[in-house]
């Protein structure tokens, strides 16, 4: 489009190819405004709004402000409703946008048809620099688009992290974190999607940094007695919501807890469902990070839920297993076998396996002396027994098929054998107290279990359980190795029971494979084996020269490097082992807790809390050994060593951070010396370019 001007009708340039110096002369130019030719009359504010634009989306800072200066509209919308901020925000010009707030431009409008700010548009682009900018000049960091999302959502969503890092550092960093979610009461499966939970699950660093905000010290001393830390556990603990007025659903806009910390008398779980609850808590979530499940919101949150409910659920339910297994065991190793009882009257050892299924006739003779107190181990066990059944029951209809796993199932075939081993199904067993064969044998296999069993019950100790958890880690690491140390086994005994088939340990695959097993561990019986009596047919030796030779590779490859090897991957790195077991034990602590909470929602209400308060410094020998050993009644104090544990790791962490940063700062500046120097040999290069073509410019104009 060209533009005459009256008295002077000759063809000028374009607007968009002036300079700035013929643009100031345009717009102060007065009563002698341009003229336009009849058909392009209706098109001129148009091409004005267009070129204003066009400024905007460039970042022509000069220009721009050449057209702020001459009173141009900051408040003007385009066809998408976007005003001058938001143009100059997707086009991410820092210059442009402290130009725009400077004359004025509204952060945000209320009227605005897409609700999105140009906060909005700066987090979901990336631009930290601009979201700084428009944070400091008054913007509502928690206001929600058309689709309810807020600026930390669009920056975790676009995965801006030094955007959502700028977000939390401001002062209302608490409100964009507080979560506006609604559900519905009862029992259900939605799960809560919080921006705490994003951040845990996107940038577990910056969750940190929440998790620090959330730590307030109260007192100039830190070593004055009455100097305390308040743990806020509203963002990490958020299992309840307020009802609405009309109670047909739950709100997360109204505070569930009163000024005391505790819950109001309205609050609801938000969901029903066990496991919904259980398996969506952000303890949960943060399972593999260290770094969130070690910090001390965390550990002072597992600390508080265990004193206050989950160990004297653990303690009580260790104690009734404990009765349960020390019954069982005294009962069973206090009854004979029925294959090995003593007959009183024969004053021999008698096999009772047959005549325990005939009937009283034969048992009549039998004369055995048992102790009374083996019957109320018996009815012990089975009271026990019964009720640890009911209560696996209970587990199956609330969590229905989520209650399926291994731990479960090995605990309702302990208890369901245990009832089958000690009750008494034949006349004969009614009299002598003798258990049938099958019985027997499901008995030992049942005293197995319930042995082994009482190490997962262990492993979640605080102070003992790492070394069931290390154990459970390096039993993984050899059930990875498994495949090849079963290939060695086989070849070995397959060879074996090919040359040696004779000799009763190896007359079969089975035996010989179990032979070979044992001979790993230095039980080789050479002698019997390479030097037997050749006149006897088991234990002659048939081919002397291939039976050195393999087992001579045995010796060597079995017993020196297959059990070097097996033994270098026990006790390789064991610093490592040591930190991942550390790591499982809280994450199964934490499990332990969420579990009971979960199971107890009418205790779990009473025993809630916003926040906790921590005095350090007030502490004695008693408060030590009791909260040492988790005995501490009160939910508010946590070991001073850990306290001064944390001090020691936070001032190395920071040393930590003010060295990286002196050598980014160090990098950047060396970047910007060469960018600098860049940018003067392009300049005169696009000079040298521009004489050579005879374009005309001036120094105002941006090259």
């Amino acid at each position: 489009m060209t533009i005459l001007t009256a008295g002077n009708p000759r063809r000028e340039r374009p607007l968009e190819m002036r300079n700035n110096q013929e643009l100031r002369g345009e717009v102060t130019r007065g009563p002698d405004r341009p003229v336009m030719k009849n058909d392009e009359y209706e098109g001129i504010k148009s091409y004005e709004y267009c070129f204003w634009r066009k400024q905007l989306s460039t970042g022509r800072a000069e220009t721009t402000k050449v057209l702020l200066d001459a009173g141009a509209d900051v408040e003007a919308r385009n066809s998408y409703e976007h005003t001058a901020l938001q143009c100059a925000v997707l086009g991410g010009h820092f210059g442009t946008v402290c130009q725009l707030l400077d004359k004025g431009a509204a952060i945000e409008n209320k009227e605005d048809k897409s609700d999105s700010t140009a906060l909005h548009l700066a987090s979901a682009l990336g631009y930290d620099a601009i979201v700084r900018l428009l944070l400091e000049r008054g913007a509502t960091i928690d206001r929600r688009d058309e689709d309810g999302k807020t600026a930390l959502d669009l920056a975790i969503e676009h995965d801006h992290r030094e955007v959502a890092c700028a977000l939390l550092e401001s002062e209302n960093w608490m409100n964009i974190l507080s979560p506006v979610d609604e559900l519905p009461i009862g029992r259900h499966t939605i799960a809560r999607d919080t921006p705490i939970r994003k951040l845990i699950r996107r940038y577990p660093e910056l969750a940190a940094k929440v998790f620090d905000k959330c730590i307030r010290h109260y007192g100039e001393n830190q070593k004055d007695p009455w100097f305390f830390c308040e743990y806020d556990f509203t963002l990490l603990d958020d299992t309840y919501m307020m009802p609405s007025k009309d109670g047909t659903k739950l709100l997360s806009t109204v505070c569930p807890y009163k000024a005391d910390g505790t819950l109001k008398q309205g609050a609801k779980a938000y969901s029903d469902d066990y496991d919904v609850v259980y398996k969506n808590h952000p303890l949960r979530m943060m399972a593999k990070c260290e770094v969130l499940l070690s910090h001390p919101l965390v550990l002072a949150l597992l600390k508080h839920k265990w004193n206050n409910l989950g160990r004297y659920v653990y303690y009580f339910a260790l104690v009734i297993y404990l009765l349960f297994l020390g019954a069982y065991t005294l009962y069973v190793t206090h009854t004979p076998a029925p294959f090995n009882v003593y007959d009183e009257n024969r004053n021999e050892l008698v096999d009772l396996t047959t005549i325990l299924v005939a009937g009283e006739p034969e048992c009549s003779s039998i004369k055995l002396t048992r102790p009374r107190w083996l019957l109320t181990c018996k009815w012990v066990v089975i009271s026990l027994a019964i009720a640890q059944l009911f209560k696996e029951f209970f587990q199956l209809l609330t969590r229905r098929y989520r209650y399926i796993s291994l731990d479960n199932a090995i605990e309702c075939f302990i208890y369901s054998s245990a009832i089958v081993s000690v009750v008494d199904l034949s006349p004969c067993s009614r009299t002598t107290g003798i258990r049938m064969n099958w019985q027997w044998l499901m008995a030992a296999v049942c005293a197995f279990l319930s042995w082994m069993n009482l190490l997962l019950l262990i492993r979640k100790l605080p102070r003992f359980g790492i070394y069931v958890v290390m154990f459970f880690d390096v039993l993984r690491t050899f059930s990875r190795f498994f495949i090849v140390f079963a290939l060695f086994i086989l070849a070995f005994s397959i060879a074996f029971f090919v040359m040696m088939q004779n000799r009763p340990e190896f007359s079969s695959v089975p035996s010989a494979v179990l032979k070979t097993t044992v001979m790993m561990i230095g039980e080789f019986e050479f002698t019997a084996i390479f030097h037997g009596d050749e006149d006897s047919h088991p234990q002659r030796l048939f081919g002397h020269a291939v039976a050195y030779l393999i087992f001579l590779f045995f010796c060597v490859i079995m017993t020196i490097l297959l059990m070097n090897l097996l033994v270098g991957l026990a006790v390789d790195d064991i610093k490592s082992v040591l930190e991942e077991a550390r790591l499982k034990r809280l994450t199964m602590q934490a499990d332990l807790v969420l579990q009971v909470e979960a199971s107890m929602p009418y205790i779990r209400k009473l025993t809630s809390r916003s926040s906790v308060r921590i005095y350090p410094n007030q502490t004695n020998l008693l408060k030590r050994l009791r909260n040492r050993f988790g005995f501490d009644s009160s939910s508010t104090v946590l070991m001073e060593e850990d306290w001064q544990s944390r001090e020691e790791e936070l001032l190395i962490e920071f040393r930590r951070v003010i060295s990286e940063q002196d050598d980014r700062i160090r990098h950047l500046q060396e970047n910007i010396d060469l960018m600098y120097a860049n940018q003067l040999q392009t300049e005169t290069m696009i000079r040298s370019i521009m004489e050579q073509l005879q374009i005309d410019y001036h120094k105002s104009d941006k090259i």
